[in-house]
């Protein structure tokens, strides 16, 4: 049966993709795989139980085919649950700057959006917090 699932984005530069989920989010290194120029074609990231993996866009269709394309256009968000949303909103707007703005979304979750370095969009979530008489019986 499934166990995990991981993300894997196909990205130009992974050493430029490295530099801001390690200096603007906190993601660490787990592993990384250089070419033979010595730049990284694979690496392998985590921040408190988060795994993502990034491929460089010519490493990556080398090996599936199917996903070449002339111009990396990313098409996927990833979607990432967070405790204290409204510190991170303040930490990401002065660093880096918003996508979209905080705001509540109709199922009640305080959400907020920034693109990374290769233009994928990274939605943070905070999930609403049930109030005495606003849960179902």
């Amino acid at each position: 049966m499934y166990k995990s699932m991981t993300a894997n984005l196909m990205v130009e530069s992974v050493d430029d993709s490295v530099e801001f989920y390690r200096n603007i989010l906190g993601f660490s290194v787990v592993t990384s795989v250089p070419n033979e120029n010595g730049e990284l074609q694979f690496a392998f990231l985590s921040k408190d139980g988060l795994m993502l993996m990034m491929q460089e866009k010519g490493n990556l269709t080398e090996e599936y085919p199917i996903l070449s394309t002339d111009t990396l256009h990313p098409s996927v968000t990833l979607y990432i649950a967070v405790d204290n949303l409204d510190g991170l909103y303040c930490e990401l707007k002065e660093r880096h700057g918003i996508l979209c703005d905080v705001h509540t979304t109709f199922y009640g979750s305080k959400e907020f959006a920034v693109a990374d370095n290769s233009g994928y969009v990274l939605t943070f979530t905070e999930a609403h917090e049930e109030q005495d008489g606003d849960s179902e019986a």
